[in-house]
């Protein structure tokens, strides 16, 4: 417009001036309709171009963008990771790579439903996009995944925005959260630095992730599983009743969350003691899901005997050991689960007869039964407990020896200590008697 304007000016002024050009009207009535025309013409191409160029950006940022988080899409990430990093090794200049995961959301996901879990991630991508400032970007890497590029910064100054995020999406009231694992909604996350983590994009993204995977999977002597995967084979022909289930998985760790986390650690231990012995697939997967469920009959328990901090009285032991009994009636009418229901029953039976609810001895008790009753009584006796100190491995497996042939299958005792011993830990482990104490899962 700016050229058609300017050039009808020069037309006209030019019929003006007499110098130039003989003055007629007819002829500058003319020269001005043309003038007029040219810069129409002018803005209608101009506002074509402007939409052309305003489309040409909007395809480029869905292009570039993630739809559901508004952070930069995968391929994004990828190509400027790799233009970063050719400036960083150019110039002699660091870059660090922060990866993330969402701890437990696909669980979040089956108990809340997958709009509540899309409502999580565009959440978190609203809280990267307000942290994470300029040379630096976030990105979704894919899932539950997320990566933050920082050009310039080294692993300290990584390691300092990384820490904030978590603060700052472990305080956000996410809807359901108190009932998550821990009590919250959390990220784990790995980082990596260039140069010395990696010099192509290729190592730096594989080194973060093996750090992702040490911090997601590696904390103690917690064995991470997600119950409702693991559960999903056993229950795919029973959708509504599985849908039932996972309420009650949520209202234990509601009520409970020793007993979520107690469940997890004992189908750790319970598997694999199990593999030890070489038992089946399909029995190995079974012990795994009556320990995820064995004590799912707390539910019945009020919460002033379940969390009370001190020792129970003798009616209030009465009704703690029933919940192996309500735990088998909740189980039973979900037909697929039936062959779980005796592992949760007989759980807390003794070798010697002397257990509850039924006081089976020796192999009436179910071989699965005993698995878990060892792997049971392992963890409870190696965690902190309101009423107890935990003691070491070494001395749970002391009382484990010592109650063989009582409390505990004395051949399976045998094989899990080998199993147990077999950690570096508890080799190194001085040992330390104590007496026998609760131990009842």
């Amino acid at each position: 417009m700016a050229v058609a304007a300017f050039s009808g000016c020069v037309v006209l002024i030019s019929d003006l001036l007499p110098f130039l050009s003989h003055f007629s009207p007819r002829d500058f009535r003319m020269d001005l309709v043309f003038t007029g025309v040219i810069v129409l013409a002018g803005w209608f191409i101009g506002g074509l171009t402007d939409i052309e160029t305003e489309t040409r950006n909007h395809l480029l940022h869905l292009a570039n963008t993630d739809g559901l988080t508004g952070l930069y899409n995968h391929r994004y990430f990828q190509e400027e990771l790799r233009r970063h990093l050719a400036e960083a090794a150019e110039k002699n200049r660091p870059l660090s790579l922060i990866m993330m995961d969402i701890d437990y959301f696909k669980f979040y996901n089956d108990v809340f439903g997958h709009q509540k879990g899309d409502r999580v991630l565009a959440t978190i991508g609203n809280i990267l996009a307000r942290l994470v400032k300029e040379p630096s970007f976030a990105a979704r890497y894919g899932g539950e995944e997320f990566v933050v590029v920082m050009p310039g910064a080294d692993r300290e100054a990584a390691r300092e925005l990384d820490e904030q995020i978590k603060r700052e999406i472990a305080g956000y009231p996410f809807e359901g959260a108190e009932n998550m694992p821990g009590g919250g909604l959390t990220i784990s996350s790995g980082i990596a630095s260039f140069p010395e983590n990696g010099t192509t994009a290729e190592e730096l993204v594989r080194m973060a992730d093996k750090a992702l995977y040490r911090a997601k999977y590696g904390r103690g002597n917690h064995i991470y599983f997600s119950v409702v995967d693991e559960l999903r084979a056993f229950c795919r022909n029973e959708k509504e009743l599985f849908s039932s289930l996972k309420t009650l998985l949520t209202v234990i760790n509601a009520r409970d969350r020793y007993t979520y986390w107690h469940s997890e650690r004992v189908a750790g231990y319970a598997v694999a003691l199990a593999e030890r012995m070489g038992l089946p697939r399909d029995l190995v997967t079974l012990l795994q899901c009556g320990a995820y469920l064995h004590d799912i009959g707390k539910i019945e328990i009020p919460p002033e005997i379940l969390n009370k901090p001190g020792k129970l009285d003798k009616q209030e032991w009465e009704i703690v050991k029933n919940h192996p009994v309500w735990g088998g009636n909740i189980v039973h009418p979900l037909t697929l689960f039936s062959a779980v229901v005796p592992l949760i029953r007989h759980h807390h039976e003794n070798y010697d007869g002397t257990g509850y609810p039924d006081g089976l001895a020796g192999e009436e008790i179910p071989l699965l039964a005993r698995i878990l009753r060892i792997a049971d009584s392992f963890d409870a006796m190696t965690t902190d407990r309101p009423y107890k100190p935990a003691r070491t491995p070494r001395e749970a497996c002391l009382v484990l020896k010592q109650e063989a042939g009582k409390m505990f299958d004395p051949h399976l005792v045998d094989i899990f200590i080998c199993l147990i011993s077999e950690q570096e830990e508890i080799k190194k482990e001085p040992s330390r008697p104590r007496t026998a104490g609760r131990s009842a899962g």
